[in-house]
C-alpha cells in the first residue's frame, strides 16, 4: 500500500471502479430533501437520485462534509499512511475545501496537504486521477503536491445543461440569466473559470453544444478523457463517438454526475473533463 493517501470528495464524480482501482478515499457531501439527509454516492446513488429528483416536490439542497468527518478520515488514514494529499472542489463553489483545511489545522500534521482544485466534477476528477496514477508509480509526497498545483490551471471541465433551472435554484447562476437562456433558447457551454461556473460559449441546441466542445478539444493535447452524464447515457455515447478521431477510445472513461452535482445541473446534463497539455 502506498505511504501516501489520496483524498478527494464526491463532487469529483469518478466511477466507483476507478476510485477502488486507484486507491482513492472519497469523502461524501450531503444531499438534503427536506428533513431527509443522504450521503452523496453512499446513501443515494445517481440513478436513485435522478428518479427522486423528478418525483419529489422538494428541490434538494447540498452541504459540505463536516470538519469532524474530515478529522476522522484523516486520523484513520494516518494509521496506515505517512502523509495525505487532499484535493477538493473549488472553494468558490463549496465550503468543502474549508472543512478539510480546518480539519488539517485541528490535527496539526504538516504531512496533510489540502489543495483547492478551483474546479469541480470531472475537472477535479481528472486532477485526482492523474495524481493517483503518479502515486501508484511511487512518486514522492513533495512531487505529488507540486504536480497537483502545476496542473490545476490546465484542468478543464466543459458541459451543457438542458435548462438553467437547476443552477438557478441552487444559487450557482443568476435567475435573470436563467430566464434569458430559456427565453432565447440558447444553451450556454459552462466551465469552471477562476473557480466559478461561467459560460465560455453558446449553442442553439445540445448537439451543437457537443460540437462546440469537440472543436475546443481539437486544439488541446489530451491523454485521458472523462465523459460524464446525468441519467442520459445516450448523450455520453454520442459525445464519445464524436471524439473518436481525437483520442483512443481506451483512454476514455464514461462517468455519471453524482447527486450533489446533479442537484445543480439537473437531468440530461453532460460534459467532459480532462487535463490539457497545450
Amino acid at each position: 500500500m502506498s505511504k501516501i493517501a489520496l483524498v478527494t470528495d464526491s463532487t469529483c464524480d469518478l466511477p466507483k471502479s476507478v476510485v477502488k482501482d486507484k486507491n482513492i478515499t472519497v469523502i461524501p457531501l450531503n444531499v438534503h430533501f427536506g428533513e431527509e439527509t443522504f450521503l452523496d454516492g453512499i446513501d443515494l446513488q445517481s440513478n436513485e437520485f435522478f428518479e427522486k429528483l423528478s418525483t419529489s416536490e422538494i428541490h434538494p439542497q447540498t452541504s459540505q462534509p463536516s470538519v469532524g468527518r474530515f478529522v476522522e478520515t484523516y486520523n484513520d488514514l494516518l494509521k496506515k499512511h505517512d502523509s495525505i494529499l487532499s484535493l477538493h472542489i473549488s472553494s468558490k463553489l463549496s465550503a468543502t475545501y474549508n472543512s478539510a483545511l480546518q480539519a488539517q489545522k485541528e490535527i496539526g500534521n504538516e504531512k496533510i496537504k489540502v489543495i483547492d482544485s478551483m474546479n469541480g466534477t470531472l475537472g477535479l476528477g481528472a486532477i485526482v486521477h492523474h495524481i493517483a496514477d503518479l502515486n501508484q508509480k511511487g512518486e514522492s509526497f513533495e512531487n505529488l503536491v507540486k504536480e497537483a498545483e502545476k496542473i490545476i490551471p490546465n484542468a478543464i471541465f466543459m458541459g451543457l445543461v438542458p435548462t438553467l433551472e437547476y443552477l438557478a435554484k441552487g444559487g450557482r447562476i443568476g435567475k435573470a440569466r436563467a430566464f434569458m437562456g430559456s427565453l432565447l433558447k440558447i444553451k450556454p457551454i459552462l466551465s469552471a473559470v477562476d473557480g466559478e461556473i461561467q459560460s465560455v460559449g453558446k449553442a442553439r441546441t445540445l448537439i451543437k453544444g457537443m460540437d462546440f466542445i469537440v472543436e475546443e478539444m481539437k486544439n488541446r493535447k489530451i491523454s485521458k478523457l472523462f465523459i460524464v452524464h446525468a441519467n442520459h447515457e445516450e448523450r455520453a455515447n454520442l459525445l464519445k463517438e464524436k471524439t473518436k478521431d481525437l483520442i483512443d477510445p481506451k483512454d476514455i472513461i464514461i462517468a455519471e454526475f453524482g447527486p450533489v452535482v446533479g442537484t445543480h445541473l439537473g437531468p440530461g446534463s453532460f460534459g467532459v473533463g480532462f487535463i490539457s497539455s497545450e
